[in-house]
């Protein structure tokens, strides 16, 4: 599998007391909370959980706006992450040449957070106005501070949402030969 890319609005902070280095925190994903639709073709969440074996077994990275030239920390030593009730929080100690970007969210021109991830276990429903992608279990790359929080728009991430969709489709047309995704767009049109 690929490695997929989730950018989100949740609020950057940056935490700083007298005597200890600024921290940059935020909130990667919080649970069960759906994306906004994915190039149009469906909609995504993530359950509670989907990270802890992740986050205790590999070997993570914080980067700025997703360049791998600018770490901003890395676990387990200058970077935190942690599943809570609202989802997956992550805590950064910056290098001191990060002060820049620090100023930045601190004037909130970076408000976003985003992941990179490939998901081990997921969960499609269509029940709805469109295909609902709850990924269960999921391994975690990267978390990134990023200036757009929004699902990358490139040529590459178009083809990426496409094959996640064709690929389900596929995989129901395996179980069932009679499966046709074009007449469940009709039904859900005509719930709408």
């Amino acid at each position: 599998m690929e490695k997929e890319q989730r950018s989100v609005s949740l609020q950057v902070e940056i935490r700083s007391e007298e005597e200890s280095p600024k921290k940059i925190t935020g909130y990667a994903v919080k649970w069960n909370e759906r994306s906004s639709p994915i190039f149009g073709m469906f909609e995504e969440q993530f359950q509670r959980g989907a990270f802890s074996e992740a986050i205790q077994d590999s070997d993570i990275i914080a980067a700025w706006n997703h360049n791998f030239s600018e770490i901003l920390g890395r676990t387990p030593t200058t970077l935190t992450l942690q599943e809570d009730e609202i989802g997956l929080r992550y805590e950064i100690i910056p290098p001191s040449w990060a002060d820049k970007y620090i100023e930045t969210i601190q004037r909130g021109d970076v408000k976003g957070s985003s992941f990179t991830f490939i998901p081990e276990v997921e969960e499609w429903d269509e029940s709805g106005k469109m295909a609902l992608r709850t990924i269960k279990k999921a391994k975690l790359y990267e978390v990134s501070p990023v200036i757009f929080p929004a699902y990358p728009t490139s040529e590459a991430g178009v083809r990426s949402a496409e094959a996640i969709y064709n690929n389900y489709v596929a995989s129901k047309k395996e179980e069932n030969p009679d499966y046709s995704y074009e007449e469940k767009l009709l039904e859900l049109q005509e719930k709408v």
